[in-house]
């Protein structure tokens, strides 16, 4: 029996850093890692996201960007 994996959290074209890093602090909250990055409004990384996410830096720095969804 195999396992599935973890799901991945996205984050469709987020407008603030501060968002980013409390969703990625939450992430971290439930043992979750992968985030992804549609389209930030400010690009990636943004300097907002580290200090809201309030010791996630691990979530952050995995975090990967994409142009679509699909």
């Amino acid at each position: 029996m195999t396992t599935a994996p973890p799901p991945a959290i996205v984050l469709v074209r987020p407008q603030l850093g501060e968002n980013i890093g409390k969703a990625a602090r939450a992430m971290l909250n439930f043992g979750l890692t992968d985030l992804r990055l549609v389209t930030p409004r400010d690009g990636w990384p943004n300097p907002s996201a580290g200090p809201s996410a309030s010791g996630a830096d691990i979530v952050l720095e995995k975090a990967r960007v994409f142009d679509t969804v699909a």
